[in-house]
């Protein structure tokens, strides 16, 4: 059983103690239909950024689901967050591979908060990005597919 006092609690300072939800993306196309991987090569895709295979999504809309009930459960009726969305949650950060944002993206609509790319959330080695050339799409790049994503969010590793 959870205690009311989960999400926001007062020490007897008055000082805020937050809560950080840590989500592992859903599960992946590749690994869900590694023929895809030879498909994806012949097509020019980056195949180091594939999407949420079916069950990706329903883990990922699952996720949403729960931390939506959860939080419900445990935040006082009237707190709002500075961004507009629903009391106890005020950001959500994610790595800038497809398959995070896809896990995140029904969080995102859940609460009304948009995504923040975080490029120091990104495995570097699987897809290492250098001066000469980004390798990911541009949070900007990613807008067009992605409106809940905020394009002005400056990431703190670039």
């Amino acid at each position: 059983v959870m205690a009311p006092s989960l999400l926001r609690q007062e020490t007897t300072d008055g000082d805020v103690i937050s809560r950080i939800f840590l989500v592992r993306h859903g599960d992946r196309f590749d690994y869900a239909n590694p023929s895809w991987v030879d498909s994806a090569k012949k097509s020019g895709c980056l195949v180091t950024d594939p999407p949420l295979s079916a069950l990706g999504r329903r883990q990922a809309s699952e996720t949403a689901a729960y931390l939506q009930k959860i939080i419900k459960e445990n935040t006082p009726n009237n707190e709002d967050n500075e961004e507009g969305g629903s009391g106890g949650i005020h950001k959500i950060l994610v790595s800038p591979y497809l398959r995070v944002i896809q896990t995140a993206t029904p969080t995102a609509h859940a609460f009304g908060i948009p995504l923040s790319i975080e490029n120091g959330l990104a495995e570097a080695h699987a897809t290492p990005d250098t001066s000469e050339q980004q390798v990911l799409p541009t949070p900007h790049q990613r807008f067009a597919y992605f409106p809940m994503l905020d394009p002005n969010y400056t990431s703190l590793l670039n």
